[in-house]
């Protein structure tokens, strides 16, 4: 159900005048069903109080009694599930104007974690933390730089043009003796690229999840969720609380730094002060991708709940045919987390139009 809110001032005609007009900013085409006017929280009769001319665009309704300029007015309606209709196959497709209109304008907002197929098929669900890969820097390392203790290092970096909704983040790392725990967060920077403040999010990883002396491996830490601005500079802040030289970490750099959206900076002092290098630290940022589906949510009293399909929760999502989606990926529709277990491809004329998924409760 889309609500989209107006005043009478929004509307053609003079203030206090009949027949004023008002156009809504609809982006697919609106129908009399679950289509409600109000005026001062006062419910509108079609034909009565108003008519109206439903559009692809611009829905235009005409007030056919008098409407004052402060009046508050609230339009509600609905599209999409109206135009599903019965396939040969059983499952629902949905028509070319919804898949080109409706479902990337209406919709529930659907967050997705990507699993690759062979993660999923090997791993299962432990592949949940990683998310899709949203700023990395992975390759050229050709040194090892040290943190421990109130020696920390850092790596600033620049969001996309979308927001982040992190999950968790991986670095290069060898360790030496037996260090305390790593720490890794991100923090928001200043006007001179320095980071400021404490933690928005950050994630912990033992000491015991890496072998003394071996080679330098990756590491995942999980993030606490929270979503980073689009278009922004950020700083991943690594350290340790209380090692020394002969117990320490390393992260793998590339000496002359390449990555020509932030630089590593160090500090001696746990973070008070900060001095910018020219190097970079290896990384790769994870974070959770939103989309939007046509959410088919069973109770108890629909008659396929009775006849034993979805009793344990399960949900039916449609996404449009250009998602990437597959069997194993998680989405967490209002704050609870499923997963695909199925993807199926609704079709007409050898065109894709939607991918009808059932969704496991997890």
């Amino acid at each position: 159900m889309v609500q989209e809110n107006y005043v009478g001032s929004d509307c053609t005609g003079d203030d206090g005048s009949a027949d004023r007009t008002l156009t809504i900013s609809n982006t697919s085409e609106t129908n009399n069903d679950d289509f409600r006017v109000f005026v001062d929280n006062s419910f509108l009769h079609l034909s009565i109080d108003y008519t109206v001319d439903h559009n692809e665009s611009g829905t235009v309704i005409t007030f056919l009694n008098y409407l004052w300029n402060s009046q508050e007015i609230t339009i509600e309606y609905s599209t999409s599930i109206s135009h599903l209709s019965t396939g040969e196959s059983g499952v629902l497709p949905l028509d070319t104007q919804l898949i080109n209109n409706e479902i990337t304008y209406f919709g529930d907002t659907i967050t997705l974690r990507k699993v690759t197929k062979l993660d999923y098929d090997l791993r299962g669900n432990s592949q949940e933390v990683l998310g899709d890969s949203k700023v990395s820097y992975t390759s050229g390392d050709d040194a090892l730089q040290d943190f421990y203790g109130a020696n920390w290092i850092a790596q600033t970096f620049v969001t996309s043009t979308s927001t982040i909704n992190t999950t968790s983040v991986k670095i290069k790392i060898k360790r030496t003796g037996t260090p305390s725990t790593i720490t890794i967060g991100i923090r928001a920077v200043d006007v001179n690229s320095k980071p400021t403040g404490s933690d928005l999010t950050s994630g912990n990883l033992d000491y015991t999840n890496l072998i003394a002396d071996a080679e330098t491996s990756w590491i995942v830490l999980s993030l606490e969720d929270y979503t980073l601005s689009a278009s922004t500079t950020y700083a991943l802040v690594i350290r340790e609380a209380s090692g020394d030289a002969s117990n320490k970490y390393q992260a793998r750099i590339k000496t002359t730094g390449t990555y020509s959206d932030g630089n590593t900076l160090t500090s001696n002092d746990s973070g008070s002060t900060w001095t910018a290098g020219s190097s970079d630290i290896l990384f790769n940022l994870y974070g959770d991708t939103e989309t939007v589906a046509i959410t088919n949510v069973l109770t108890m009293d629909d008659e396929t709940v009775k006849s034993g399909a979805f009793q344990s929760g399960d949900i039916r999502l449609f996404f449009q045919n250009s998602e990437d989606i597959d069997r194993g990926d998680l989405v967490k529709f209002r704050n609870v987390w499923y997963e695909i277990e199925s993807v199926d491809e609704s079709s007409m004329s050898d065109t894709t139009y939607t991918l009808d998924c059932i969704c496991k409760k997890i």
